[in-house]
């Protein structure tokens, strides 16, 4: 069959993100997604209303967050997870063919996709040698429309310091959006940059149900902003944003008591994480192990190869960083106590 080529070029060059799932693995733990270990507890759905599009906001739903976040409800888009946040604020402020977005690797992938996706030229300012902002550097990037910083980042799992990115908001307050990732705040939620909002017009924070909520499965997210960016947000973002089982499960993972429970097993993690870090730390393969804040650890070895064939013919499915200062690491999920013990027994036994 004849093949048609009528995509935009760019497209056509486009390398698209690998996710844990489109690169797959074979095993049975699986450590590669940053997923939540534990199963959720059951939902109630109500199937009454399926004839019926959702709610346009969903208002109920983004209203609920906002409580458990500290906002406004009108500072509050619930969408199709963080992903499409990121999607939306590069087709709502960078121009096709001329804007620029500055990120900071090792840093998410998306931030690259989306921009390539939207023919956004990428600035990027490497992390420095201990994985913290270069704010010299990142400031002197006047040229820009978009920062976005992961924080904790993924994939060093560290988070930044707090008064270099108020610094980085600050300089760029007339000129670009600066958009905190915050996928994985609940796991240090004191490092939030939600209060300040209220300082900063420019600041957006992005935030995700799928890590400590566990609700991967569900896929839903937030943009959390200022009233001048969300009225271009709300122009741009889809007529229906969630699925009606989507937010119901939402609202359900919002309750009071859902939520004590999520910040239990967050408590859990950090535990499990903490213990394992502690004891890979002295074995003769393990180079290194990055502080985390998350609920995952970059671990480096002095023979990565070899630590990924001995982890996969044990069948533990962990996630290889596919950028030139991490080659000889890997990223752990952080599972049960169980599954991190099998990872541990794994790394004693490397010579």
């Amino acid at each position: 069959m004849k093949k048609i080529n009528l995509s935009n070029p760019h497209i056509e060059a486009l390398e698209p993100y690998m996710s844990a799932r489109r690169i797959g693995g074979c095993g049975e733990i699986w450590l590669n997604a940053n997923e939540l270990p534990f199963p959720r507890q059951a939902f109630t759905l109500d199937v009454s209303e399926y004839h019926r599009y959702p709610d346009q906001g969903p208002d109920q739903v983004q209203a609920t967050y906002a409580d458990y976040a500290g906002v406004d409800p009108e500072q509050v888009l619930a969408l199709r997870g963080a992903d499409e946040a990121i999607d939306l604020l590069l087709r709502a402020y960078c121009q096709s063919g001329t804007d620029s977005i500055v990120i900071n690797s090792p840093t998410y992938g998306m931030y690259q996709v989306c921009a390539d996706i939207q023919n956004a030229a990428v600035i990027d300012v490497p992390l420095t040698a201990d994985y913290q902002l270069d704010v010299a550097v990142i400031t002197a990037q006047d040229n820009t429309k978009l920062v976005f910083i992961c924080s904790p980042n993924n994939p060093t799992g560290n988070s930044f310091k707090r008064e270099d990115i108020i610094d980085i908001v600050r300089h760029f307050e007339s000129e670009a959006i600066v958009a905190i990732d915050e996928a994985y705040i609940e796991f240090c939620p004191e490092q939030s940059l939600i209060s300040e909002l209220k300082n900063f017009a420019n600041l957006v924070v992005i935030r995700t149900m799928s890590k400590a909520f566990g609700l991967a499965g569900v896929h839903v997210g937030y943009l959390i902003a200022n009233q001048s960016v969300m009225d271009i947000m709300r122009k741009v973002a889809a007529p229906y944003p969630l699925a009606d089982p989507c937010a119901q499960i939402a609202l359900q993972a919002l309750e009071p008591a859902a939520v004590a429970f999520m910040q239990e097993q967050v408590a859990e993690i950090n535990l499990i994480r903490e213990a394992f870090c502690s004891t890979i730390q002295r074995f003769t393969a393990v180079k290194s192990v990055l502080p985390s804040a998350a609920n995952f650890v970059l671990v480096t070895f002095t023979d990565s190869d070899k630590a990924w064939r001995a982890l996969t013919d044990a069948g533990i499915v962990a996630r290889q960083i596919p950028h030139p200062r991490l080659l000889d690491a890997i990223r752990f999920s952080i599972g049960t106590a169980k599954e991190m013990e099998a990872v541990i027994a794994v790394l004693e036994d490397l010579a």
